[in-house]
C-alpha cells in the first residue's frame, strides 16, 4: 500500500515550514518524531508513560501530572504549553497554543501562538478544548467538555462554551498527606 500525498497537502506542509523559517527536511523529521511520541503517549497503558512520552515531544509537565488517554496537546508547539504540578489532564483534551487559519482568509484570521499555562492543581476534565494564550488559575476545576477560550482565575469551578466561572472554591489548595 503506498500513500497519497494530495497538492493541498503538499502546499500545507511547505506553508507552515516556511512560516516557521526552517529548513522543510528538518522540519518534517522534527513533526514525525513528535507524532509518533503523541501517538504512543495516547495508547500508553500506564499514565507516568503517557506523560513522560508527552515530555519527550517537549511539553513542560510537573510533576506527579497525570494525563488521560488521546490528549492532544499542541502538535507543532508542544513546548508552548505548561501544566503545573499535581493537576490531571482529562481523557480526550486538546491544548492547541497555536492557529492555522487558511490560506484564503489568511488576513482576517492569520496565524498566531501563544502560550498555555496550567497551574498547580488544576483538574481539566474529559474532553476539554483549551485554547492559545490562556491561563487557569491554581486549584481550578474545568468542567467535562468544556472550551477554555479566556483565562481562569486561581480556585474556581468553570464549565460550558466558553468556558465561564460558576463557582469560586474555598479551602482547596492544601496537599493531603
Amino acid at each position: 500500500m503506498t500513500a497519497v500525498v494530495s497538492n493541498r497537502d503538499k502546499v500545507a506542509f511547505c506553508e507552515v515550514a516556511d512560516h516557521y523559517h526552517s529548513n522543510k527536511v528538518l522540519f518534517g523529521i522534527n513533526y514525525l518524531k513528535k507524532w509518533a511520541l503523541e501517538r504512543l503517549a495516547s495508547c500508553a497503558p500506564v499514565p507516568s508513560w503517557r506523560a513522560k512520552f508527552h515530555k519527550m515531544r517537549g511539553v513542560n509537565l510537573g510533576k506527579n501530572v497525570y494525563v488521560g488517554y488521546d490528549v492532544i496537546f499542541d502538535r507543532i508547539h508542544p513546548e508552548m504549553i505548561t501544566v503545573g504540578d499535581y493537576s490531571e489532564i482529562g481523557d480526550r483534551c486538546i491544548l492547541s497554543a497555536h492557529t492555522r487559519g487558511s490560506m484564503t482568509t489568511r488576513q482576517a484570521y492569520p496565524r498566531t501562538m501563544a502560550p498555555i499555562k496550567i497551574g498547580r492543581g488544576v483538574s481539566v476534565n474529559p474532553g476539554c478544548i483549551i485554547t492559545q494564550g490562556v491561563e487557569i488559575g491554581d486549584n481550578s476545576i474545568i468542567g467535562i467538555g468544556s472550551v477554555v477560550s479566556r483565562d481562569i482565575s486561581p480556585n474556581s469551578l468553570a464549565l460550558g462554551y466558553p468556558a465561564r466561572v460558576v463557582k469560586k472554591l474555598e479551602g482547596v489548595g492544601e496537599l493531603q498527606t
